[in-house]
């Protein structure tokens, strides 16, 4: 998003947490640390005092929370925040109410139910079958404590009983939800941009190949193809929610019924933004001349088959598939061979890849001489593309960045 933006011409100021790629981007004016409970109350205070007369874009929960409370006092500062509808982008922060929404709309789901008490999951324990899952409520709480996954799997109900005491003494609010069978590939995505008028501006299909970690984890390989299905329900969704701007979706094909069945919705920028980029779509760029009322770029998808791969989290999927008989050598290495495109890696900006490996070293290091940081686990270079909470981007009266 960075590099987008300053290739246009504007100036990115970028706030998230210590280990973000983007804080060594020559297209970064600025960077800002924050992180953990306070890094919303931290980020409307560097508002306070940041450039103003900025667009503020969301690049993960925290700044798609903070714009949907704050949206006025943000503005009250001289901001334009991203397009959106705040009661929708709430909905979307919450899995159950996305998942009722989806229900009431005919799109089908994962079977889930959210317990207040230990005793109201024990109640219900007879309608699971094992392997199940924990997920958070509201995923971005739950990073908080658990950075490096997006879900607990509970083997037996002994299991499911254990992880959901621990987590619920924590704070956090958990839904049960089934594991649906299929292949790590039977993940797909749509994007879109809807208008006032609930019209398409875009559509970008996705497909992940591979994910880590396996079973809940963010796409560590995937490729982009057509998916006529996934299209359909995807802006069915959007539309019956009444969304507005930047919109997500994942589905996972159950093996079961061979359906579709929804996963979650991002109404925000993601970590594939790189791939769409490649295919023709630069979504920050279009975000934020449509907020700023300027032309908009051509938002055509010219490419198919484009491949991004997160090589140590894809490396690191594999063994995970390999030790469970999923994923033979021979079969890996043949998925390789593609052209591959990186997540971050660019020659023509090449510090960002430098230094958060540089930053990750150290701070394992730091981690083996002594306790860990205080905000937790490094995270995973997945997570670390997620945390960079917001940016902003501005221009003065005569039109140059500042």
């Amino acid at each position: 998003m960075a590099r987008s933006l300053g290739r246009a011409g504007v100036a990115v100021h970028a706030l998230g947490a210590p280990g973000c790629p983007v804080r060594w981007s020559r297209h970064c004016r600025s960077f800002t640390t924050i992180a953990g409970e306070q890094a919303q109350q931290e980020a409307l205070e560097w508002l306070a005092r940041g450039p103003r007369a900025g667009v503020v874009l969301p690049c993960d929960d925290d700044g798609l929370e903070l714009i949907a409370r704050h949206r006025s006092d943000i503005a009250g500062l001289g901001y334009l925040p991203i397009e959106a509808d705040d009661e929708v982008l709430l909905a979307m922060l919450d899995k159950q109410r996305t998942y009722t929404l989806a229900s009431e709309l005919g799109i089908a789901t994962p079977f889930t139910f959210v317990p207040r008490s230990l005793d109201e999951l024990e109640s219900r324990i007879d309608e699971l079958s094992f392997p199940c899952a924990l997920k958070p409520v509201h995923s971005h709480v739950f990073a908080r404590h658990f950075p490096r996954t997006k879900a607990l799997r509970a083997n037996d109900a002994d299991d499911l009983r254990r992880k959901y005491t621990d987590v619920h003494a924590l704070g956090i609010e958990l839904l049960v939800t089934e594991t649906i069978p299929g292949p790590e590939d039977a993940f797909c995505s749509y994007y879109s941009y809807l208008d006032e008028r609930g019209e398409s501006l875009l559509e970008f299909s996705r497909h992940k190949l591979r994910q880590f970690p396996i079973g809940f984890g963010s796409a560590c390989y995937a490729t982009n193809e057509p998916n006529p299905e996934a299209a359909e329900l995807g802006l069915r969704f959007f539309r019956g929610v009444g969304l507005r701007g930047i919109g997500n979706v994942e589905f996972k094909r159950d093996a079961r019924d061979g359906a579709l069945k929804l996963i979650e919705c991002n109404p925000r920028f993601t970590a594939a933004e790189r791939q769409l980029q490649l295919c023709g779509l630069d979504l920050p760029l279009f975000a934020y001349n449509r907020v700023l009322g300027r032309p908009l770029p051509p938002m055509e998808t010219r490419r198919s088959g484009v491949r991004l791969w997160h090589p140590l989290q894809d490396t690191r999927a594999f063994m995970a598939l390999r030790r469970d008989g999923q994923l033979t050598t021979t079969a890996w290495v043949r998925s390789l061979a593609h052209r591959q495109h990186f997540p971050v890696a660019s020659a023509a900006d090449p510090l960002p890849t430098l230094g958060y490996h540089a930053h990750t070293a150290i701070s394992a290091l730091r981690t083996r001489r002594g306790p860990g940081p205080v905000n937790g686990p490094t995270p995973t270079v997945t997570n670390a593309i997620h945390r960079t909470t917001l940016r902003v981007a501005g221009t003065d009266n005569g039109g140059a960045s500042t």
